[in-house]
């Protein structure tokens, strides 16, 4: 393979001049010709037509010249457009339609083409953008069954909707799981729920929740709680994120055999979401809440499961998982731990 020196690389340059119109001059007394696109606060990107588009470092570069009109924006905020002449080290002199001013290569916060909209415009419709609260929605289902020496079959069905903003963000969600075993009801439980998480001072915020349980196996005929408190995001971003939040709650519960119980209760609660490699996402939520009068009386509920892209489908997933719900006093001839294994097919959108 051949390697090009730096000297043929220039001289490749100096070629395509026929059709270049911008000069840059580096540091080491060499000249590129091309067409200057972009300007930032670390690079120029510079047009040839003999090596495609190239990134330049702009602590390289000296100065550069461009013959055709370049928007520019000063460090000042002062935004020019005309052709640029570099006149000594560092001077810069632009042309504009009604003004004309000297300056310094290191006062050039920015440049772009006149045909394009102004990067700060950009910026600031982007912020808007994603200052907007969008809803969001999923949906799962996981189906079990079994034919032969024993009859079973099971369905659970999942559905969320999250209206999320930059600040906040709403999150409703619904689960019904029924199963049944030589036509005899193995599994009958019904969840509701909602979520409201605002983010006043981040990584600071506060939360409230609400739930409603029915679960005929723990002989519950209904589970109500409450919860409100401090939210706090130790680290937040696109590929890992870990939230934690404490709080006080109530909880109320009634039985099939009309006996009720309610106490108030500190509310504890995290929520992880890793994208630990490309293809996989790994989702975890704890929630652990004792009564506060008895804290041998209390309630955990942990959900994780692996997300898993279908396919080039950016809408369905495969999540593979488990659940545990664990009551410290169940009802009597009923066991504290509640554990659900689940492969599940899901759909958001």
């Amino acid at each position: 393979m051949k390697v090009l020196s730096i000297p043929f690389f220039f001289c490749l340059a100096f070629t395509g001049s026929v059709y270049a119109l911008d000069f840059i001059e580096t540091k080491d007394g060499g000249t590129l010709t091309g067409t200057i696109k972009h300007i930032t606060h670390d690079t120029i990107i510079l047009s040839t037509n003999y090596a495609g588009d190239i990134t330049l470092q702009r602590d390289k570069i000296v100065g550069f010249s461009a013959e055709q009109s370049l928007s520019v924006r000063l460090n000042s905020g002062t935004v020019l457009t005309g052709p640029i002449k570099h006149q000594e080290q560092g001077t810069l002199a632009i042309t504009a339609d009604d003004a004309s001013l000297l300056t310094q290569f290191n006062q050039i916060s920015e440049s772009w083409p006149p045909s394009e909209k102004d990067p700060e415009i950009v910026r600031i419709e982007q912020a808007h953008t994603d200052s907007l609260r969008k809803w969001s929605y999923d949906a799962g289902v996981d189906i079990a069954g079994k034919k032969g020496n024993s009859d079973e079959f099971g369905i659970a069905i999942n559905v969320a909707a999250e209206l999320a903003g930059k600040d906040d963000k709403l999150r409703l969600y619904g689960s019904v799981d029924k199963a049944e075993q030589e036509g005899i009801d193995s599994s009958d439980e019904i969840i509701i729920g909602s979520e409201y998480t605002a983010y006043t001072s981040d990584p600071w915020g506060w939360y409230a929740r609400t739930e409603f349980e029915r679960d005929d196996f723990e002989d519950l005929d209904l589970r109500a709680l409450i919860g409100s408190g401090l939210n706090y995001r130790a680290f937040h971003s696109p590929e890992h994120s870990l939230e934690l939040r404490a709080g006080l709650g109530y909880r109320h519960e009634s039985f099939n055999d009309g006996s009720t119980e309610q106490s108030p209760t500190f509310d504890f609660g995290l929520t992880h979401d890793w994208q630990f490699v490309s293809w996989a996402r790994m989702k975890s939520s704890l929630t652990y809440a004792p009564a506060i009068d008895d804290f041998g009386d209390y309630l955990i509920t942990h959900d994780s499961g692996i997300e898993i892209p279908l396919g080039l489908s950016d809408y369905w997933q495969l999540r593979i998982g488990l659940r545990n719900d664990y009551k410290s006093l169940p009802a009597t001839n009923r066991d504290n731990l509640d554990t659900s294994y689940y492969s599940r097919l899901q759909v958001g959108w």
